[in-house]
């Protein structure tokens, strides 16, 4: 009698995986978070250096970026319903705020925020969903604070509730000495972008229905940290220039597989 609950067992789990694999879409969108770094130099030891555009020198020897949120945009997204106590709020009340482009996360949005070291970046798939059949004209890339369930936090510093945090040093031009800094934010910085393809450059949609694609978020090491002026700048300044450096110099990628 064992033996055949435990075989009935195994063709019940048998059973539940082949439905699961039968209704999940055939076609998928998977996250490649990459970098660009053709200036950044390795440091001696550990760490990086790279010269901004003001002829500042900076060596990075511990950083974390927080990825909150990759998603695809609908081409023609349906607005969702909107009922009369949200309206009377919107009245009477303060307008709510999103740290995104709206409140409703389409399928093919991300889960868990993501920590990276930017003490060695590498490239790295994020994740890959199967949103259904849907046609995507643009991605979203969001940074934002890390929360408890943020994959990869690291153990020696607590980066609950940040966004960025970097250590290092930097130097002034024409100078020798060395002063530290370490710059913390909790800020928020996120852009929607078009779907360029891979090969041409040129707008694209996605059509998940009938292809699958990697979606590749190249943010760029070479750059992030033009514009700051380490010397007269406070820590709560840079943070927001590092921030925007990164969503400005963000780059989207997409490549397309047309495997059905």
């Amino acid at each position: 009698m064992q033996a055949v609950a435990v075989a009935s067992s195994l063709l019940l789990a048998a059973g539940c995986s082949r439905n699961q694999a039968e209704t999940r879409p055939a076609h998928g969108v998977s996250y490649l978070l990459d970098w660009k770094k053709s200036k950044v130099e390795e440091a001696a030891g550990a760490g990086w250096e790279v010269t901004n555009d003001l002829g500042y020198r900076v060596h990075v020897s511990h950083g974390y970026l927080v990825t909150r949120s990759l998603e695809l945009i609908p081409c023609n997204p349906v607005p969702p319903p909107v009922s009369l106590l949200d309206r009377l709020d919107d009245v009477i009340g303060p307008r709510r705020a999103y740290a995104g482009h709206s409140a409703i996360a389409d399928p093919s949005a991300t889960k868990n925020a993501e920590v990276e070291s930017l003490l060695s970046p590498q490239s790295h798939y994020a994740a890959t969903l199967y949103p259904g059949a849907q046609t995507y004209c643009q991605a979203h890339y969001l940074i934002a604070r890390a929360d408890r369930q943020a994959t990869g936090l690291p153990t020696e510093v607590d980066l609950v509730d940040q966004s960025l945090r970097i250590e290092g040093w930097f130097r002034q031009p024409g100078q020798a000495q060395e002063q530290s800094f370490t710059v913390v934010t909790a800020v928020a910085n996120g852009r929607l972008f078009d779907l360029p393809r891979a090969a041409s450059h040129e707008a694209f949609a996605l059509d998940t229905a009938s292809e699958s694609g990697v979606v590749v978020v190249r943010r760029d090491l070479d750059t992030i940290f033009d514009h700051v002026d380490f010397s007269v700048m406070n820590d709560k300044r840079i943070g927001r220039e590092v921030l925007q450096n990164l969503i400005n110099a963000t780059e989207i990628e997409l490549r397309v597989n047309h495997d059905g």
